[in-house]
C-alpha cells in the first residue's frame, strides 16, 4: 500500500496551530468571512508543510530536491467539501486492487459513499487500512489530462464518520509518489472509483 507516514504526522502540527490562529483571527470579523478566510489559511498551511517536506524528508520522492519550487494545485474552492453517506460493508470484504508497477494487492472494502458534486450523483468505494484510517482513492476527467493519469488519493478518519455520513473535502486530495517518481509503486483506483466530473480542486501536475 501507498505510503505517507511523514506527511501525516507534520499535517496533525500544522492544524493545531491553524486551529489556535483562526480562534484568534475570528475574533475581528464577520463569522461568514472569517470562516472563509481561515479553512483557505489552514489549506494552504498543509500546502507550505508539505512542500517543505517534499524539498528536506529523505522519504520523499523528489529526486532534484535542490531545485525543487513546490507542487501545483488549483485554486481552493469549498464547493468541493461534500458530505457523503456511508452505506458500510460486511466487515472483511476485500478487493484485488491493481498497482503501477503491474501487480495487485489486497484491499479491505469498507464502505460505499454517495454525496453530489456539480449536480452530479457521484459514488465511490473507501477502504479500510491495516492502521485503522480509511483511504479513498479516485480517477476524475481531469486524470490524464490536468491531473495524475492513475488518479489521485485522499486520507480520512474513522472518527470522522458521524450518523452514517462523513465530510469529503477535495481540495485536499493528493497525487500519489509515483507521480513524481516511477521508482514508487501505487495503487490504481478501481474503475468503479471513476468520477464523471472534472474535479479542478487540490493536487495538479
Amino acid at each position: 500500500m501507498f505510503k505517507n507516514k511523514f506527511f501525516l504526522v507534520f499535517t496533525s502540527v500544522i492544524l493545531v496551530a491553524i486551529i489556535i490562529y483562526s480562534f484568534v483571527d475570528s475574533q475581528e470579523k464577520p463569522a461568514t468571512e472569517a470562516l472563509s478566510d481561515n479553512y483557505a489559511k489552514t489549506v494552504l498551511a498543509l500546502r507550505q508543510a508539505k512542500d517543505e517536506a517534499l524539498k528536506t524528508e529523505k522519504d520523499s520522492p523528489i529526486e532534484d530536491k535542490k531545485n525543487f519550487k513546490g507542487l501545483h494545485y488549483f485554486a481552493i474552492n469549498p464547493v468541493y467539501k461534500v458530505v457523503a453517506t456511508l452505506d458500510k460493508l460486511t466487515s472483511g470484504q476485500s478487493i484485488k486492487v491493481a498497482m503501477t508497477g503491474g501487480e495487485t494487492e489486497e484491499y479491505e472494502a469498507f464502505a460505499n459513499l454517495t454525496f453530489e458534486i456539480d449536480g452530479k450523483k457521484c459514488a465511490l468505494k473507501v477502504f479500510k487500512t491495516p492502521e485503522g484510517n480509511l483511504f479513498l482513492p479516485f480517477r476524475d476527467l481531469t486524470s490524464n489530462k490536468e491531473t495524475y493519469g492513475a488518479g489521485r488519493y485522499l486520507d480520512l478518519k474513522m472518527e470522522d464518520i458521524k450518523d452514517q455520513s462523513i465530510e469529503i473535502d477535495f481540495n485536499l486530495c493528493y497525487q500519489p509518489y509515483c507521480a513524481y517518481n516511477p521508482s514508487f509503486t501505487c495503487p490504481v483506483p478501481p474503475a468503479e472509483n471513476f468520477l464523471n466530473v472534472a474535479l479542478k480542486v487540490g493536487e495538479k501536475m
